[in-house]
């Protein structure tokens, strides 16, 4: 599975069989940006948006700097 391509909260079955599911990382970064820009009282968007997945993209090409 590829770095961007990964979930933030996978889930495995009771089994503890292989993980699944979830979020992908990339949504949940933007949505920490989001919440973020919001706080900071940007308006809501499509302008918005668009910053917090240029910001969770950041985020994703920062970590496999760090990972690579």
């Amino acid at each position: 599975m590829s770095k961007t391509s990964e979930t933030a909260f996978p889930v495995t079955d009771r089994n503890g069989g292989p993980a699944s599911g979830g979020m992908s990382l990339r949504d949940y970064f933007a949505a920490a940006a989001l919440t973020g820009l919001l706080h900071a009282e940007w308006p809501v968007g499509a302008a918005t948006a668009n910053a917090a997945y240029k910001a969770a993209d950041a985020m994703l090409a920062a970590r496999e700097r760090k990972e690579g």
